[in-house]
């Protein structure tokens, strides 16, 4: 697993497939990147949403707000990072909670379900599986609102960017 340097911004791009909360007295963020590469951070999951955000000049409750707006969407709010670039990323958990788990959307290829256990797997695009924190019909619910919110930004911006 990298390192993340103070030096270093770390800035979501489409690589970049899952952002879970890190419990360590060092490290409070993994990114998980699209060929399993792991970075860890000293940020909060929500701490590196809102440097994103400021990256594309907008800040996350402006994206939050633009998206309840949107497409209604009322709790665990998915976030357009950048709409041009398909930049999605949807919450397991209450954003601010400091167990939630943030994954982007055009990664997902499948919810799983494992006999026995309770939370779900995230199957990736590229066939890596992530056990995740929350169950699997919370996951799907937040991947079919997700979608919804894209869906929305296509028929507004009249723009195929966004495609998964």
């Amino acid at each position: 697993m990298r390192s993340y340097y103070s030096e270093e911004k770390y800035r979501i791009t489409k690589r970049t497939v899952a952002i879970l909360p890190c419990f360590d007295i060092m490290k409070q963020s993994r990114i998980i990147l699209e060929d399993g590469t792991e970075i860890s951070t000293p940020l909060r999951p929500y701490q590196l949403l809102q440097l994103s955000c400021r990256q594309y000049n907008s800040s996350i409750e402006e994206r939050i707000f633009i998206a309840k707006r949107v497409a209604g969407v009322k709790g665990k709010v998915p976030v357009v990072i950048e709409p041009t670039t398909g930049l999605v990323f949807f919450p397991t958990k209450s954003p601010k909670r400091d167990d939630c788990e943030w994954y982007a959307w055009s990664h997902i290829r499948d919810i799983l379900n494992v006999e026995g256990e309770p939370n779900g797997l995230v199957l990736t695009t590229d066939g890596h599986q992530i056990q995740t924190n929350a169950t699997p019909y919370v996951l799907r619910n937040q991947l079919k609102a997700t979608g919804e919110l894209v869906a929305r930004f296509q028929q507004l911006n009249a723009s195929p960017v966004l495609e998964s």
